[in-house]
């Protein structure tokens, strides 16, 4: 399938996924130091790769297709109720790593990379202009992630654009973002959470609802949920810190499209269904 030049590098990350699956999948054939040893691997991707990933996905690409749709697809439903599914089996290898939860990590893995490569992705594509394709500025993979099992994490280290840094625990998500200048969000709303915005370098402005809030190191403010957000980096370029409570693996309308946006096409169907 050809995929569009920006989300080339999120397609590419899916090839590491899916080869983390089909590791996860063959577990059943190993002894339980070896499976343990599987699942530990597992869990430091999925804290340096995958929650950067998912991040980029729902900061970045997903607000896009929603304000062009007049309603939320199906498939993109799905896909923000994967993210915090995955995220929840991933907390359970803390406790156990029988063969039964790895396999179903990786059957969950296999799904949800070929549910947004082979319709999520193609409907960004026939929906999104290509010009707001083009906008978007994924983080640089060469930034490389905090060490697993270390606490603590040095805001301003690293260069790049888009998410730096992110990290998810049970009660928390936060995410380090970097744009140049010029660069930032498109404007989008977050129903389900309110958020917390720091600026750790650079300046820029934040408009909410319609009104710009002119900010610089060292100022915050907090994005009530329901607002509408954008997020534009002023001259010298603009890094920040975002925090919320994490959200519930079932809120799904976690994003809505703006009003007057329109809708360019419906859903694709042929979701496939889990039990």
């Amino acid at each position: 399938m050809r995929r569009h030049r920006s989300l080339v590098p999120l397609s590419r990350d899916h090839n590491g996924v899916l080869i983390q699956a089909r590791e996860l999948r063959r577990a059943d054939r190993l002894d339980e130091p070896d499976r343990a040893a599987v699942a530990e691997r597992f869990s430091r991707f999925f804290r340096a790769e995958a929650v950067r990933h998912f991040r980029e996905e729902e900061e970045l690409v997903f607000p896009l297709l929603l304000a062009h749709l007049d309603e939320p697809p199906p498939e993109l439903l799905r896909a923000l109720v994967e993210h915090g599914q995955l995220h929840a089996l991933t907390a359970e290898l803390r406790e156990r790593s029988d063969a039964e939860l790895l396999l179903e990590i990786g059957e969950l893995l296999d799904d949800h990379v070929r549910l947004e490569e082979r319709i999520l992705f193609e409907l960004v594509q026939e929906t999104v202009p290509d010009e707001r394709l083009a906008a978007i500025v994924l983080g640089d993979r060469s930034v490389a992630p905090a060490a697993a099992g270390d606490p603590v994490v040095h805001l301003l280290a690293g260069a790049g654009k888009g998410p730096l840094w992110g990290t998810a625990t049970e009660d928390l998500n936060a995410t380090v973002l970097e744009w140049p200048p010029g660069g930032g969000t498109p404007e989008h709303v977050n129903e389900h959470r309110d958020v917390l915005l720091i600026v750790l370098s650079g300046s820029g402005t934040v408009t909410l609802d319609g009104a710009g809030h002119a900010l610089q190191a060292g100022d915050g403010l907090v994005v009530r949920k329901g607002a509408s957000r954008r997020i534009e980096a002023g001259l010298d370029g603009m890094r920040y810190l975002t925090a919320h409570l994490r959200r519930g693996g079932l809120e799904v309308g976690s994003f809505r499209a703006l009003p007057g946006r329109g809708a360019t096409g419906g859903a694709r169907q042929g979701r496939r269904q889990r039990s």
